[in-house]
Order: structure tokens, then sequence, then C-alpha cells
């Protein structure tokens, strides 16, 4: 009882020290118009130079021992040579936030490619993991029930590093930079790679009407056969088909058309991935002039990979949507 006692008082001393409550945009009404938020202070965790952590603002350590509480912080210690490679690329900052619609990601205060789950696709999660069989429909329901408590709870977790001698300091995300969704690239798309897939019972893939045994008859090793193992799995779970989709705004995954949490990008985000990847392995004979080339092309490029699965006798088939 007296350690229940003594970890709230460091939590409430905790939520004291750190800053200001962290709101997400999902409504604070749930589906049946119930309210539900929790807001919680922003946490920011201080590594020294010798690798060990503390908590901004509150003296974590002295705390716990004047209610007599060793807490010893040492072993969380990060690696000191990590804490100088940060240093060294002046990486002054990493941050994660829930911001109700995915986990928004910045570095140094801009936002990098992020898990989104826009138009109900964290709802949809529990349907999928209950199409992956009857042993996971409760875990299925469970996922259906907290999605929306999920996305109504503002959290936020920086990690902060040493900064270099004379390096410039800089300051964390702004709402505006962390709320921002992707923007649609511009003009039309640096290229179109559209195809079908389409497996039989055996695993066999073929793309309009070529098949994998048409190609190893030609001696052509094409890599894309599943075991009948999968294919068995996919038809007792009714999983129909899958497709992979992107059009310059992230990559997501539907399946049966139902859309699953995805990745959201856009020019600016994949710019700034580069800049910090840049600024950490500077050291690495790279060349980064063609990875900068690259990045307007992959921020609008318009993708829709459709992968069919043979459908269980008997089953009706679902039909297809493009997304």
């Amino acid at each position: 009882m007296r350690k229940v006692v003594v970890a709230l008082a460091i939590v409430g001393l905790l939520l004291a020290g750190c800053g200001p409550a962290i709101m997400p945009s999902a409504a604070p009404d749930g589906p049946d118009g119930e309210q539900f938020v929790i807001a919680l202070p922003q946490i920011v965790v201080v590594y020294g130079e010798d690798g060990t952590p503390s908590l901004e603002g509150v003296d974590v350590q002295t705390i716990a021992r004047s209610i007599g509480f060793n807490l010893d912080l040492t072993a969380y210690r990060m690696d000191p040579t990590y804490i100088n490679w940060m240093k060294v690329a002046n990486v002054q900052h990493v941050e994660m936030r829930q911001t109700g619609t995915g986990l928004a990601m910045m570095v140094n205060g801009k936002l990098l490619p992020h898990v989104s789950w826009q138009d109900g696709s964290l709802e949809s999660a529990g349907g999928f993991v209950e199409m992956l069989g009857p042993q996971y429909a409760q875990l299925g329901q469970l996922v259906k029930k907290l999605a929306p408590i999920a996305k109504r709870l503002g959290i936020s977790i920086v990690v902060k590093f040493p900064v270099a001698e004379g390096a410039e300091a800089i300051a964390l995300a702004s709402d505006d930079v962390v709320m921002a969704t992707p923007a649609p690239a511009a003009g039309p798309a640096s290229a179109i790679v559209q195809f079908e897939i389409k497996y039989d019972a055996q695993g066999v893939p073929s793309i309009m009407g070529i098949s994998a045994r048409d190609l190893a008859n030609a001696g052509i090793n094409a890599p894309l056969a599943l075991h009948p193992y999968y294919i068995q799995q996919a038809q007792a779970n009714n999983i129909q088909y899958l497709q992979l989709r992107s059009k310059g705004d992230g990559l997501y995954l539907y399946v049966n058309g139902m859309p699953l949490p995805g990745i959201a990008w856009d020019q600016v985000m994949l710019q700034n991935t580069l800049e910090a990847a840049q600024r950490m392995y500077a050291h690495l004979p790279i060349d980064w002039n063609i990875i900068n080339q690259l990045v307007p092309l992959l921020s609008n490029t318009d993708v829709s990979i459709l992968i069919h699965l043979p459908i269980a006798e008997g089953v009706e088939a679902v039909q297809v949507k493009m997304q």
C-alpha cells in the first residue's frame, strides 16, 4: 500500500511540474455522444552528457528520496556514444504526440512521416483483427472499443539531447506543425504504378494472364509466390483482396476495401526526414544529391497495387472497391 501511495505522489508531482495539457484534435463526443477526453501534460525527458535521463522541471530523484523512496534512474541510461552522436548531428529533440488522427513524429520541431488513422481506420483495425480467426474475436472487439478512447487521449512525449556549444537552440514544434495534414502533390503524377496480382489456390501469382509458372518455364524467377498455407489462411478468414495505395499523401493499406492505419507523408515531411538523415549520417559515403532528387518523385507518385486472393468455395464475393 505504501508503494502505491508513493507512486501516486510522484505521479502527481510529475504532472504538476510538466507543461500544459495536450489536447487531441478528435471531438470530445464519442460514437454514442458520451464525452471523453484525457489531456495529459507534455512530458519532457532530458538526457545528460553521461546518458542519465531526468524530467525537465522536476527533480524526480530528490522528490522520491524526500518521501522515502529510492529511485535509481541509472537503469534507464543511454550509452553516452549515442548521446554524443545526437549532439554532433545537432539532433536536439525528438517528439511523439497523439493528435487524434495519428501519432505525429517530429525531429527538431519538424514533422516526419508518421502513423495515421484517419477515416475510421483505427476502428477498422479491430475488424481486421477479427478476420484473423475466431480466437481473435474478443481482441478485435476490444480494439474497436478502445479506438474511440485512444483518439481522445492527449499525449506528448519529448526526448531532449545535449546541445553542442555554440549551436542555436531549436524550438519544439508548434501545434500548427503537429496537426498538419499531408498536402497532396500539385500537378500531374511524376510516376504512375497501377497493376493487379491474382493468386491461385497454390499461391502462384499472375499479372495480365502471365503467371509465375510461365515465367519459370522461360527461365525467369518471379519471387512473389505465396505458400499454400497462407492462401488457406486467407480463405479461412475471408480475406479476398488487398490494396496498397499512395497518391503522394502517404501509403495506405486496405483489406476487402476496409482501411487500416497507414503512413502519412507529403513532400515537406519527406524532405524533413532527409534533412534529419543527413544530420545523423553525414559521416557515411552516401550520395545525398541523388536522394534529394528522389524525394519529389516519391511524394508525387500514383501507386495502386491490387492483390486478389482465391475465395473459399461457397463464400460470397466481396465487391472490389478501388481507393
